[in-house]
């Protein structure tokens, strides 16, 4: 059987696996060596290239191998090397070349989803939105010999995240290999990070008199929530602008800063229909975008969307892989982070792909779970009948060609098979009651009972 006819059969069976072997193909190309030459201050790459490291990691975040030990045996030949030089380089992968991996896949990425003519979402008209988040990598083992008579759980790190609202990516990492550290410790670099007209959304935790004055410093935008202990001058009356989805809507101006610096922003209020789940009745929101451009309202439910970049962290762990507890070097568990946002990105376009052939609704009610395990199993045996050169003559490596080939492929794609579960709503948990006989009771028994009451 010739390879095309292999390809075509993969296409019609398993054409989520298909499109995102061709999409990660074409972010993993041979500029990430360019990448790692860039941002590099120590390493060197001579004898293990960083391309094939990248990759196997990428192997990882995707959930094709579940470790660094079963990435290092797919990928021996290409590294030419010993385990333990692999897992030297990975250990002292430098925090800015794992960034540099994040911002190149996000343009990567970007100049794709051109191609495939998807249509950014405009979030408030004139502005160019991000969402600014942390998360902590969760506790490894205690491999090291510095932590193994230790009680407390090591922490590997912190990465902060700027996600696009636009496109729908990860476009930037800021990585702290102290878990100690605070995220505030980033946040002039994120200042440097922006451009004219940006706008910043963000939670309390960054609700920094600092940070937001040097946003506006730089023309810059946000939306934060304000933290229960910053305390500002409340000027004038608050008056009630109207109604949102959660609850009543009011505003009032506010001056934060010190004498020598201050800053007049808009502070809106959002009594709650509902409690939020830590009991808080109403938020305040703090933003500085002119009332011509926005109103309350608008800012308030531009602040619900902070949930975004919440739902992809939430697909980082469930359906790909970004925290490993046997990862205990710090610049290893947070390249693998880097390379899971990698990944992230890598699915967006894809989700792209999707839109561009089926409908919107269908499509936003795939279940991530079932697409990713549709991506994973077949993988192996895919790469095992269709190996890397011939794959680059079966497939189109232009980007025009990449695009109208997801598209083919795409039409494949049966949506309304991966259609979420609904579920109702949940039923409280009956009383307990103590059993007579102890702890163990018979299934069979029980059963018995029901068929008698029946």
């Amino acid at each position: 059987m010739s390879g095309k006819a292999v390809l075509e059969r993969f296409i019609k069976k398993n054409p989520l696996a298909v499109m995102t072997r061709c999409i990660v193909g074409a972010l993993m190309g041979d500029e990430v060596d360019e990448v790692f030459d860039q941002h590099r201050s120590r390493q060197y790459d001579d004898t293990i290239k960083f391309s094939t490291v990248a990759m196997s990691m990428a192997e990882i975040a995707l959930g094709t191998v579940d470790n660094r030990h079963q990435a290092y045996r797919a990928y021996k030949k290409e590294l030419g090397t010993s385990a333990v030089a692999y897992y030297g380089k990975l250990n002292r992968t430098e925090p800015s070349v794992s960034e540099g991996m994040v911002r190149f896949s996000a343009d990567r990425a970007g100049k794709m989803l051109n191609t495939l003519e998807f249509e950014p979402w405009e979030v408030l008209p004139g502005y160019r939105c991000f969402a600014l988040d942390g998360n902590h990598l969760q506790k490894t083992e205690k491999r090291l010999k510095e932590t193994r008579g230790l009680c407390a759980m090591p922490l590997p790190g912190t990465v902060v995240a700027r996600f696009d609202y636009q496109r729908g990516l990860f476009d930037q990492a800021y990585l702290l290999e102290d878990a100690h550290a605070q995220e505030s410790t980033v946040l002039d670099r994120v200042v440097e990070d922006l451009s004219r007209n940006d706008l910043v959304i963000a939670d309390r935790h960054f609700c920094i008199v600092r940070f937001m004055l040097k946003i506006a410093l730089r023309f810059g935008f946000f939306v934060i929530r304000q933290h229960g202990r910053l305390k500002g001058k409340l000027l004038g009356k608050r008056k009630r602008i109207g109604r949102t989805d959660t609850g009543m809507v009011y505003e009032q101006a506010m001056e934060i800063g010190e004498e020598d610096s201050t800053l007049v922003v808009r502070r809106i209020t959002v009594e709650l229909d509902e409690p939020t789940r830590d009991g808080d009745t109403e938020i305040h929101i703090l933003s500085n975008v002119p009332a011509d451009d926005a109103t309350a309202c608008q800012l308030a439910e531009i602040y619900r969307q902070r949930w975004e970049i919440e739902n992809a962290f939430y697909v980082l762990t469930t359906t790909l892989t970004c925290e490993l507890k046997s990862n205990c070097y710090p610049r290893c568990a947070l390249f693998l982070a880097c390379m899971a946002m990698l990944a992230y990105n890598c699915r967006q376009v894809l989700l792209a792909a999707l839109y561009a052939e089926h409908e919107q609704e269908d499509v936003n009610q795939m279940s991530q779970y079932q697409v990713s395990l549709d991506i994973v199993n077949p993988m192996d045996g895919m790469l095992t009948a269709i190996n890397e050169q011939e794959w680059a003559t079966l497939t189109p490596q232009t980007p025009s060609g990449i695009a109208k080939f997801l598209r083919r492929v795409s039409r494949h794609v049966d949506v309304r098979a991966y259609r979420k579960s609904v579920l109702g709503p949940k039923r409280p948990p009956p009383k307990r009651k103590r059993c007579k006989a102890g702890a163990h009771v018979s299934t069979h028994r029980l059963l018995q009972e029901r068929k008698k009451r029946c």
